[in-house]
């Protein structure tokens, strides 16, 4: 692995014909060439924790800090790690600063479809970091102290999936909301059985906390859950209150055990744990859950309403007020 980045570092593979065969770029000279640029600043950090892993390799909170194994969820673009050597810190490219070892992915991996995630098993997190966007530095060593399984890999779980980019209106129309779902879904989808059509239980139980703290719709921790956060929100431009249920549905019916939600102090969530609370007291399914969300993105969309989805909800279907 640490061979396959050093030829990135020193931009030793063939570009030629890549976006042809929808490959991502995978040499570093974009993001070497913008040290000459305003954005020099959080550019070079990214280079200090990319020469930070090789001084490891040898023989408050954030998705990557979530305890014990869990699929990771990373907000990605439809090129695997396509956002990494840009001028921006965005999630996908902090975690690939990371977690260096999945930039090698993006010598392999080709866009993504519609219908399609990745999964990558077992990068292990090597370095620090504090801000984001603009902000960002490097901040120093990390020591990741999760386990091994049987082939010597971390417990570590990367997902990425890619949300539409500026939706806009879009996002409330049938084919956007089937779209987001059907990814979500795809990058979520466990192997075990799962009671069809129904929400994790204890959800009445549910916390949604900022950063450090997390959402646990929790009933089974022997299986793997997941960890997300804000997916297709910020630069994206997608609706917070929207994509956090399209991702509980996803789960939900995946079945996948439990959602860490990280709303890193997004001001639209800050009553979701209230609202969790109130959708399993009146114990829907994941049907009518999906229902409600169809019925407020179609007057969402013809304007027949402003408020948010969770405003809308509990004004529209008597669900007992937000205290």
């Amino acid at each position: 692995m640490s061979t396959l980045l050093a030829c990135s570092f020193f931009c030793l593979f063939p570009e030629v014909g890549r976006r042809l065969k929808h490959l991502q770029g995978i040499n570093f000279d974009e993001l070497f060439w913008s040290l000459y640029t305003r954005q020099c600043m959080k550019q070079e950090s990214k280079i200090r924790c990319i020469v930070h892993y090789f001084e490891r390799v040898h023989s408050t909170g954030v998705i990557e800090d979530q305890p014990g194994e869990t699929l990771e969820v990373e907000f990605a673009d439809e090129y695997f790690g396509g956002l990494t050597f840009r001028h921006g810190c965005l999630q996908e490219e902090i975690r690939f600063m990371m977690n260096p070892e999945l930039i090698a992915g993006m010598l392999f991996l080709p866009r993504m479809d519609k219908n399609e995630a990745i999964e990558i098993v077992g990068a292990e997190r090597f370095t620090l970091y504090t801000g984001f966007g603009s902000s960002f530095q490097f901040a120093g060593d990390y020591l990741n102290n999760k386990e091994l399984e049987s082939y010597m890999r971390r417990r570590t779980r990367v997902v990425a999936i890619d949300a539409i980019p500026r939706p806009g209106r879009r996002q409330y129309k049938p084919d956007g909301l089937l779209r987001e779902v059907n990814k979500a879904f795809t990058g979520y989808l466990h192997q075990c059985k799962h009671q069809a059509g129904t929400l994790p239980s204890s959800a009445s139980g549910s916390q949604v906390v900022e950063c450090s703290e997390r959402l646990c719709i929790d009933h089974e921790e022997k299986k793997i859950g997941v960890a997300t956060g804000n997916w297709g929100c910020g630069v994206f431009g997608g609706d917070p209150e929207v994509k956090i249920m399209l991702q509980w549905l996803a789960i939900s019916q995946s079945g996948r055990p439990f959602m860490s939600y990280y709303t890193f102090g997004l001001q639209a969530l800050q009553n979701v744990n209230q609202v969790v609370e109130r959708i399993g007291l009146q114990e829907m399914n994941v049907g009518e859950l999906w229902s409600k969300l169809v019925e407020y993105s179609t007057e969402r969309f013809s304007r027949r309403t402003k408020l948010g989805f969770f405003s809308w909800l509990i004004t529209s279907h008597s669900l007992p007020p937000i205290e």
